[in-house]
């Protein structure tokens, strides 16, 4: 007997596809609701991650930051796109 296990692509690949998924899910999202409005508590936004952080060194300025804006149809758009990782 063969050990058949099941590799999948590399990390890299999975976080491409997650933000594609995400972005492209808030697209369909916005769609959505601007065609029946009457679904705009699915579109409702919430946000995570870290403000802007700004240090200025009088040479040069560093700004870090990271939002993320989520709602329901960038989190379906992270579990197909999560399914379709899996699938390859």
């Amino acid at each position: 007997m063969t050990n058949r296990s099941r590799t999948y692509p590399g990390w890299q690949l999975l976080l491409l596809l997650l933000a594609l998924g995400g972005i492209i899910g808030g697209w369909i999202g916005d769609a959505i609701i601007k065609l029946w409005p009457g679904l705009s508590i699915l579109g409702r936004v919430q946000s995570v991650g870290l403000p802007t952080f700004t240090m200025d060194l009088h040479v040069f300025t560093l700004s870090f930051g990271f939002m993320l804006n989520i709602n329901f149809f960038t989190i379906l758009g992270f579990i197909l796109a999560w399914l379709f990782y899996k699938r390859l």
